[in-house]
């Protein structure tokens, strides 16, 4: 399945079903696909909430990596209720959440998730973006929980609105440096093409960054000429100035 192609599966999923919450699991295959595991909502009150078997989760568990429990919302819009915050925090799991009504989607993050390995991941949409790497860099590496930075991570899927996004969030949240002034755990924002979609990478120090492609695997590469001829812009965390 390509990495998008997912969230079209979630979505026929909920439009076949429109009165229940229905719900399931978005994994990860051995050979680096994606794959959507629907499973069966057990919850008496199928039209506002689900409720996925303890048997259901283990065997899944067991035979997959879970990137995110999904499930729609038949009535109102995507946003996570208070209800999904809670259970996904608890599992350290992302809740994707498809609404019917303004055919939306929203990929909640908590705060307990433990990110996975930074290198050698596949581009997934949403999930394993460029965007998320920088995320979970700061978590692995420096214990700095930026999760909260952004509220939704199913990104923009117009360039300029989702480069609007990134830009409005790192303006307002870190510290913008010259190019010049570059150090180790800085944010580099790429521009690879005009009015295209950024690109975010973090510096690792002695002209090498970390970054995740679109069609490719999340890599360490050198900042060579090519890839400093793209920066548009330069940030750190503020604890780290």
């Amino acid at each position: 399945m390509n990495s998008s192609d997912f969230q079209k599966q979630i979505v026929n999923h909920a439009k076949q079903n429109p009165e229940e919450e229905v719900c399931g699991f978005i994994v990860l295959c051995e050979d680096l696909s994606v794959r959507v595991v629907p499973a069966i909502n057990e919850n008496p009150n199928k039209s506002e909430c689900f409720s996925i078997s303890p048997q259901k989760f283990i065997s899944t568990k067991l035979n997959n990596k879970i990137l995110a429990i999904y499930h729609s919302h038949p009535k109102g819009n995507c946003f996570p209720s208070d209800r999904d915050r809670n259970a996904s925090k608890e599992m350290g799991i992302p809740y994707l959440i498809y609404g019917l009504k303004n055919d939306s989607t929203f990929l909640y993050y908590p705060e307990s998730y433990e990110p996975d390995e930074l290198i050698g991941r596949p581009y997934i949409t949403g999930i394993y973006e460029c965007t998320s790497l920088f995320k979970d860099y700061f978590i692995k590496n420096l214990n700095l929980n930026i999760t909260e930075w952004n509220e939704n991570y199913w990104l923009p899927q117009k360039d300029h609105e989702a480069n609007r996004l990134l830009m409005n969030i790192l303006s307002s949240r870190a510290n913008k440096v010259t190019l010049n002034q570059l150090q180790e755990h800085d944010i580099i924002v790429f521009q690879p093409k005009r009015d295209k979609r950024f690109h975010v990478g973090i510096y690792t120090g002695n002209d090498y960054f970390i970054h995740q492609p679109m069609h490719n695997l999340s890599s360490k590469q050198i900042l060579d000429d090519r890839w400093q001829s793209k920066i548009k812009h330069v940030y750190r965390h503020p604890s780290l100035v």
